[in-house]
């Protein structure tokens, strides 16, 4: 029987990593956990990657977000609510956030769409299957006519597939008061206010089958189906009001008139002011785009296919979404989804072809689990955990597949119907169409052969066999590359007697400590500083084989804030094997309470570990306690 996911058990452990008084608020998104904490460096990435279902972390736009994937983040995010019963968001902290007003503004709007694109895309895969059912060639098969579908049916399909598009202006501004902090069913009801049967239809009047109404003499009034930007800027404005006016408003008053001078000065601004300014507008930005995505040779598919990423990478991916909606909810087609799609379907193909090809048995792991989890539509751990890490060929290769691939789908004419699917489920938004969706699968599958071959071809070099090398007399050739130096001196002890349970039982790798006696930190193998932890107290190296190796320099010193240990490198340089890199407080981790033993990890699998010549036992010693010096 499968084991059930325990979402309380993964909450509290999230928890209890990042410190329950370091949190501030907590949000999610699609795929992440997004918690604004109070020290960012009190946090041991490492550890909250060992919680179950984590698929990686990292910090950006003053947030330490926490990937967990779709359909997981929800779910843990409400236990954790539960449970402490966090803010949602914080003043105070967004203005403390060290990320820039631009970042902090898309964050928010995006925060406002995210609620919208279940339904959104739902509704997507109705007008496929619409397309599908209806088709006169799958009806002819049949031997059925468009005219022989039942009246019943008909009706119930339209219900499907035009609802969510007919309200969309009360989908968001209930989402917009939701998120700044008004009473939802005040927006919801402005939202429906502003496509009531009353006014004109917005298609209608654009389609000249109807006349707006003129206020005053020279204002139109009309409905505002498909207007995100207005029901957006209504709905912010109508929840800052209420939030103004709660504050003042007498107690006896509060529940009437509070919401209705909201409801009343939100319609009329809506309807008066902000309608035919902001709606003239996004029509016309609608346009642009458009003209933009269809530009010949598909230049603009290229351009987006390569910049797409790059607002991931920054996480200033979120704006897309409202351009998304309004592009759909203006002309029932998304074409820039269908370029972005690319995006993931190179970054998959990298992320495979680093871990087939990689000597590391830790990046393999990873690797592998990264590119599945990308297929699935969470883009993240392949990204930041695998093709950023791997180099800016890696980078580079991913961009540009991207960037042909979202080329070739904007000059043949493909566009989704909706949002919200990525990867292995996108082609469901195309299959309202049989060319739509056979050209997307072979462009999707033709930008994955590219990235995966351009990877092997470019980021992997081919390896030249050397010619015959003189071997060490009585001694496996080897050796040499196989032994590891104690990076500090002192005495040696089992990795099992630390007093830490993530390295003594071996979560991190095998390994072994030293008891420091003296200050100065060397090499312990030849290779790249691949990683030096901002409190600089963990340091990973990579060998030009593969091997990994992680210095992790006390117990809890990452609470010292770098104080005790002084530094001479960088990441990406390379280093020999005894060479110094640093120094190390003794005397200063001991007097702040903390334990100074120096751990070393292999941070492979057992299997590569028991392929090469270590001694985790010490029989026969091959870590070195004197700097530069082998025993043998």
């Amino acid at each position: 029987m499968n084991k059930e996911l325990n979402y309380q058990d993964i909450a509290k452990k999230i928890v209890a990593v990042v410190g329950e008084d370091n949190i501030v608020s907590a949000t999610h998104c699609a795929t992440r956990l997004r918690l604004q904490v109070k020290n960012r460096k009190a946090i041991d990435d490492s550890r909250v990657e060992e919680v179950e279902q984590v698929k990686g972390v990292f910090y950006n736009a003053g947030q330490y977000q926490i990937i967990l994937g779709t359909g997981i983040v929800n779910k843990v995010y409400a236990e954790m609510q539960s449970l402490y019963s966090y803010r949602e968001n914080s003043k105070d902290e967004m203005i403390k956030d060290d990320s820039s007003k631009l970042q902090r503004a898309v964050r928010n709007i995006a925060d406002i769409f995210v609620p919208i694109i279940p339904i959104l895309g739902a509704t997507g895969l109705f007008l496929g299957l619409k397309g599908v059912l209806f088709n006169e060639t799958v009806l002819n098969t049949m031997g059925l006519s468009p005219e022989t579908i039942p009246a019943w049916l008909t009706a119930m399909v339209t219900v499907l597939t035009d609802t969510a598009f007919g309200f969309l202006t009360a989908f968001i501004c209930w989402s917009a008061f939701k998120k700044v902090g008004g009473l939802p069913i005040i927006g919801f009801l402005i939202g429906l206010m502003l496509v009531s049967p009353a006014l004109p239809n917005a298609y209608a009047v654009a389609e000249g089958t109807a006349d707006p109404i003129l206020a005053f003499g020279f204002i139109p009034l009309v409905g505002y189906q498909g207007s995100i930007l207005t029901a957006l800027i209504t709905g912010i404005i109508g929840a800052t009001l209420e939030k103004k006016l709660r504050k003042v408003m007498p107690n006896s008053m509060d529940l009437i008139f509070t919401p209705f001078v909201v409801i009343l000065a939100s319609v009329f601004i809506a309807l008066f002011i902000l309608g035919p300014l902001v709606h003239g507008f996004e029509s016309q930005a609608v346009k642009v785009i458009e003209i933009f995505l269809h530009l010949p040779l598909g230049i603009g598919g290229l351009i987006i296919g390569f910049l797409y990423p790059i607002a991931v990478m920054t996480g200033m991916h979120h704006m897309f979404i409202m351009i998304e909606t309004s592009l759909i909810a203006s002309t029932g087609f998304n074409p820039l989804i269908t370029v972005c799609a690319m995006y993931g379907f190179a970054n998959a193909a990298v992320c495979l072809a680093i871990a087939l090809r990689t000597k590391s048995a830790s990046v393999k792991t990873a690797g592998i689990s990264a590119t599945v989890t990308q297929l699935l539509g969470v883009s993240e751990p392949a990204l930041f955990g695998v093709v950023m890490r791997a180099g800016m060929k890696a980078i580079g290769v991913m961009l540009a597949s991207s960037a042909i691939g979202g080329m070739v789908l904007s000059f043949l004419g493909i566009q989704a119907n909706s949002y919200g699917l990525a990867v292995l489920l996108s082609p469901l938004m195309y299959i309202y169409s049989p060319y739509q969706v056979t050209t997307y699968l072979l462009v999707g599958i033709g930008t994955v052969i590219l990235a995966f071959v351009l990877t092997n071809l470019i980021v992997f070099k081919k390896e030249k066999a050397k010619p015959n090398s003189k071997k060490l007399s009585g001694t496996n050739e080897t050796a040499l590359n196989t032994r590891v130096y104690a990076p500090i001196e002192g005495e040696i002890v089992p990795i099992t007697e630390v007093n830490d349970k993530v390295f003594a039982n071996k979560m991190m790798g095998e390994g072994f400590a030293v008891l420091p006696s003296k200050k100065d930190i060397t090499a312990p193998i030849s290779g790249v500083i691949e990683m030096i932890a901002p409190t600089k107290h963990a340091i990973g190296i990579r060998r030009e084989d593969g091997l990994e190796v992680l210095i992790h320099l006390g117990i809890d010193t990452v609470e010292l804030e770098g104080k005790p240990f002084v530094l001479h490198i960088k990441q990406g340089q390379k280093v020999k094997q005894g060479e110094s890199i640093g120094e190390m407080n003794i005397d200063l981790i001991k007097a702040k309470g903390k334990d100074p033993s120096v751990m070393v990890v292999i941070t492979e699998s057992k299997e590569t570990i028991s392929s090469l010549e270590y001694n985790f036992n010490y029989v026969l010693p091959i870590f070195e306690i004197k700097k530069g010096v082998e025993k043998i």
